[in-house]
């Protein structure tokens, strides 16, 4: 499955950044397209290329299909909280400097290297909310098969 992983400097002193870890909507079916209501270029792609953001990709299909009420709203809670571990694991090796153990809204990062967009491959993961639960503290960079070309723009 196909990612785009970004670095956006969003703070001048300390520098701060967002990481960031979305799937391009044309790696998804199109059930699962039409049920993902937020998305966008998300400021990385052409103004016609769509992306989704992984915990819409990892969420099981009956998720996406429930109506809005507290019981959704709970699952999307706990969908999120694997995502944002998910993401950093998948973020490691193409940032290495972004250690963080669950992905944060902001990053302080010394260096200040500059802003970054990475193309690379993962394994499948739609749907695959409930599997990456359950081995979420035994994942590794490996197991979810990253791997990039190691360019970035």
């Amino acid at each position: 499955m196909q990612i785009v992983a970004t670095r956006t400097r969003i703070g001048i002193d300390p520098p701060t950044y967002a990481y960031r870890v979305y799937v391009p909507m044309t790696e998804l079916s199109p059930e699962r397209q039409r049920l993902i209501s937020y998305r966008s270029n998300f400021g990385i792609g052409p103004r016609d290329a769509y992306f989704a953001r992984i915990e819409d990709v990892i969420a099981p299909m009956a998720h996406l299909e429930a109506p809005a009420g507290t019981v959704r709203y709970a699952k999307a809670k706990a969908i999120e909280e694997v995502a944002s571990r998910l993401s950093a694991i998948i973020l490691r090796p193409l940032f290495p400097e972004m250690i963080a153990d669950v992905l944060p809204f902001r990053f302080i990062v010394p260096a200040a290297p500059p802003n970054a967009v990475v193309q690379a491959t993962v394994h499948d993961l739609t749907a695959r909310y409930e599997t990456t639960r359950t081995m979420l503290g035994a994942l590794t960079p490996r197991m979810l098969g990253v791997q990039t070309d190691g360019t970035a723009t």
